[in-house]
């Protein structure tokens, strides 16, 4: 079993695995300072820790790797063209008891109740284990650059990864 994930090129994931967060210090905090409202590296990490224990060892990945259609150019091909995509071997991480937790972020469209606001995770539900991982196809339709939101609208996974490193003997680059 594999799953995917995206780093941008001219990483050393194949040298230095894959780093969560709360193990890259020079890590963009662009991304998390708006929902965190905090304004460094470590101010970050806490307030990731304050959703629940390990989330800032989190790391994305998703069951297939990335498809953009015309409508998501700008929001998923440019960000695929910017990135290498690496299958990580979930089946080995698992046995090696590197897997603390599996959350799944589900599309935001099953809950149209739920309205943005700041300071808002993701919507993350725990999964009981690896073998919960739905690996059926993702509907890449329905992201578009109109919405600005790459992710939000297809289900991705959070591994909670041991130390917060995924090992590059657990990585290929696909």
């Amino acid at each position: 079993m594999q799953l995917y994930h995206y780093a941008k090129k001219g990483n050393t994931v194949l040298s230095k695995g894959i780093l969560s967060f709360a193990a890259n210090p020079k890590a963009d905090l662009h991304y998390y300072q708006k929902r965190s409202c905090a304004t460094t590296h470590q101010g970050i990490v806490a307030w990731m820790e304050s959703c629940f224990a390990g989330r800032s060892r989190g790391i994305r990945c998703f069951s297939e790797p990335i498809a953009w259609t015309n409508k998501s150019l700008h929001c998923l091909k440019d960000f695929v063209d910017e990135c290498d995509m690496f299958a990580i071997d979930i089946d080995a991480l698992k046995k090696d008891g590197l897997i603390e937790a599996v959350y799944v972020s589900p599309p935001i469209s099953d809950f149209p109740e739920i309205k943005e606001k700041p300071g808002m995770d993701e919507i993350l539900l725990k999964l009981n284990s690896v073998n919960d991982i739905d690996f059926s196809a993702v509907d890449w339709s329905v992201c578009d650059d109109a919405t600005g939101k790459r992710f939000a609208f297809v289900r991705y996974y959070l591994l909670i990864i041991k130390d917060g490193i995924i090992p590059p003997k657990y990585i290929k680059k696909v």
